[in-house]
């Protein structure tokens, strides 16, 4: 066990509040005072107002920083124009988020910078981003575009999230690290005929401890009410809504694999096979996503 200062960082909460709930319990019972939150706080798990209930709650008690993510800035194009989102594997979970979110929740999200650093006290100060410090929806890696832009961030740190995924590089003398995903977190690529880790039905979370003046991180697998979770996505009628997307998240929370990467892309490709004609995943039709998710062991009936 560390002492001294931390710092919890949680990213990618994509609506399951749950999980957010057992990772912020875990923090406040180490009595962790700083929280850094980094985007996509909403859309796919059921009841995303009750997230944005959460982060209003830490908002107002502790020492808190937040930014906005991707899903954000869809909810926010989405308000200025109302338009193109219909119940479906690819847009329904989205249609659901914005109906179920306030319009306070996403004048919130307005207000949200995409990068920032904070300096607390006289410890390092950290950089932050959900993508890139450039754009919610950019990434970094380990291409040298990435460690260039690393190499010209102010600070020794940049944490980040997007990605769903813990890992770590570094550079010149800087640090990127991912903290992973309270809500959807992976722990590998959902294959063809299915299979599944021991890391499902857990939370990620990442702690940054200081050390002798270093920040360093201790990322964490957070159990939490993942029936329950199951259960909400049931009982909202997102499975109604958003079909086989639903059923996508139900495999993530019991395997810990991502099936979001490739399932989708599967069910274009098969239908521009048989069809010769190139869409987006949101004009693909049903029966193609229901293939695919046949291919990928992506139960539909529970």
């Amino acid at each position: 066990m560390y002492k001294g200062f931390t710092v919890a960082v949680l990213a990618d909460i994509h609506g399951n509040y749950l999980a957010l709930q057992a990772c912020i319990e875990y923090a406040r019972s180490r009595h962790i005072e700083h929280y850094l939150f980094l985007g996509d706080y909403i859309t796919d798990h059921a009841y995303p107002d009750r997230v944005m209930k959460l982060l209003y709650y830490m908002r107002d008690r502790y020492k808190c920083r937040f930014i906005r993510g991707n899903r954000e800035d869809y909810m926010i194009s989405y308000r200025k124009k109302p338009e193109g989102w219909t119940d479906s594997p690819a847009q329904g979970a989205l249609l659901s988020c914005y109906e179920r979110l306030k319009p306070e929740d996403i004048s919130f999200f307005e207000s949200l910078p995409i990068s920032g650093n904070w300096q607390i006290d006289n410890a390092p100060a950290i950089s932050y981003c959900h993508g890139s410090p450039e754009a919610t929806r950019s990434d970094m890696r380990g291409d040298q575009k990435s460690l260039e832009l690393l190499n010209r961030q102010p600070t020794d740190l940049l944490a980040k999230g997007h990605n769903h995924r813990r890992w770590a590089l570094s550079y010149k003398g800087k640090r990127l690290i991912c903290a992973g995903s309270v809500g959807v977190p992976v722990w590998g690529r959902a294959i063809p005929g299915g299979c599944s880790t021991t890391r499902g039905k857990l939370a990620q979370m990442l702690l940054l401890h200081l050390q002798n003046g270093r920040w360093m991180p201790e990322w964490l697998e957070i159990p939490y009410d993942w029936r329950g979770a199951i259960e909400n996505i049931r009982t909202s009628g997102l499975k109604e809504r958003a079909p086989i997307w639903a059923d996508m998240l139900r495999y993530n929370v019991l395997t810990g694999l991502d099936p979001f990467g490739v399932l989708p892309k599967y069910a274009a490709d098969l239908y521009r096979h048989e069809t010769n004609i190139d869409v987006g995943w949101p004009q693909v039709p049903l029966e193609y996503w229901i293939r695919a998710a046949k291919v990928f062991g992506v139960e539909l009936e529970w």
